[in-house]
């Protein structure tokens, strides 16, 4: 009798592309299936979360999905890009309505997300297709950039939720592929608990800007912890971890720090 294995991940997943193309409603539908005709102009990046499963022949992947809306206002780049780093995956959105946020496409928001991001998959969504005509011209200049690009291209329409949660999965999938890819190609060999605490360290460091203030902080919340750092446990540093998550939501809110909780979660997690 087969025994049938599951595996869990957590992906930070981008949404950018040009102002009102439809970010926020995609998720919207994506996680509640509310569809709002109200736009809201979108100020930094907000973080959505869910879970989504795909069963495989050996095994049931449970992914997890944390999704930010960033801000497509074209003169704030660091916000950007604070968004955008560590994203494992991108949907670039487009209003195929819209023709100059399609050509945005190609020459604005690529060169961003491959200096940000670069080897993340990427997925071109053309919004709104529920207000153009079949094979609009759009559309036709969206598919010509995706075939340009290799990159996979579907139209969605968040009113009327058509592809809205098929986008999300072929995203999944491809993060997906991308991971077994990379561990195929990688021989197996696990960080150490240490290796995997200079991450997080690191990782806290990057995060908080200052990083002279940041190896204060994290000193007095490993001490607090009881870390042991030449015998370390992995239930000492999750609760550092906790710690340091508390200290990142009066800085970046609570979003912001459930996310990078969640990652540093599993760098220690998949540690020996």
């Amino acid at each position: 009798m087969s025994i049938i294995k599951s595996k869990r991940y957590i992906k930070k997943v981008a949404l950018i592309g040009d102002s009102a193309v439809g970010k926020t409603s995609l998720i919207r539908r994506f996680v509640i299936d509310v569809f709002d005709d109200k736009y809201i102009a979108t100020i930094g990046a907000k973080v959505s979360k869910r879970d989504i499963e795909y069963s495989m022949p050996d095994k049931t992947v449970y992914l997890t999905l944390m999704m930010w809306d960033i801000l497509g206002q074209k003169d704030y780049k660091k916000m950007r890009t604070q968004g955008l780093t560590g994203a494992h995956g991108v949907i670039v959105v487009a209003d195929v309505g819209r023709p100059e946020t399609v050509k945005a496409v190609e020459d604005f928001w690529f060169p961003e997300i491959w200096e940000t991001v670069p080897g993340a998959p990427i997925l071109l969504v053309g919004n709104k297709k529920d207000l153009v005509i079949s094979n609009s011209p759009g559309e036709q200049a969206l598919r010509k950039i995706s075939e340009r690009a290799e990159l996979p291209m579907l139209l969605c329409s968040a009113k009327t939720g058509e592809n809205v949660g098929a986008s999300f999965m072929k995203l999944g999938q491809m993060m997906l592929a991308s991971e077994f890819a990379d561990k195929k190609a990688a021989e197996p060999t696990p960080e150490s608990l240490a290796q995997a605490i200079d991450d997080v360290v690191n990782d806290f460091c990057e995060q908080y800007g200052d990083t002279t203030r940041a190896m204060e902080m994290v000193e007095c919340e490993f001490t607090k912890a009881k870390v042991n750092v030449n015998a370390p446990t992995k239930e000492a540093l999750l609760m550092a971890i906790e710690y340091l998550s508390d200290i990142e939501r009066d800085v970046h809110g609570r979003d912001v720090s459930e996310v990078n909780k969640l990652r540093r979660w599993k760098m220690i997690d998949e540690a020996r």
